[in-house]
């Protein structure tokens, strides 16, 4: 894993404090230790503890998701994982891969009967619950999820 900070950008919502640039490589097992390192600068911003658990199982299904399904578990392929955060407090993470991406409109509702016993195809609807807002950008190969 690698890591820059301590970048501003500007973003429709004002001007966002980049607080952490990580890159994995497409391994599952790389997943822990970003989910842990977004976890400790959560804890050095006086996140409340409810939302850190939040924003990191979220975090969790983004990466495993962008390690399986865009990296297609190569682990010469890399992941990106940043978080920022705006004027206002407000946190985002932006998980970027390198594959081809996907239709949202496409992945069916877990909630629906032939999705009970799945095992698997909760995870964006997980991040759906757990974050405040989310958007999926560059035909899909990129989530950026807010925590207000």
């Amino acid at each position: 894993m690698s890591a820059e900070s301590s970048r501003t950008d500007n973003d429709k919502d004002g001007e966002l404090t980049n607080l952490l640039d990580l890159r994995m490589p497409g391994d599952t097992g790389a997943v822990s230790e970003v989910t842990d390192t977004v976890c400790a600068t959560l804890t050095e911003l006086n996140i409340p503890e409810e939302k850190r658990m939040e924003i990191a199982l979220a975090v969790q299904e983004a990466l495993a998701n962008a390690v399986v399904h865009g990296c297609k578990n190569d682990r010469s392929k890399q992941v990106r994982c940043r978080l920022e955060r705006d004027r206002r407090g407000r946190i985002v993470i932006i998980v970027t891969d390198p594959g081809c991406g996907f239709r949202v409109e496409d992945i069916s509702d877990p909630k629906r009967p032939e999705g009970l016993n799945a095992d698997h195809g909760r995870g964006v609807y997980l991040i759906r619950q757990l974050m405040d807002e989310v958007h999926f950008e560059n035909g899909g190969n990129q989530i950026r999820m807010w925590k207000y």
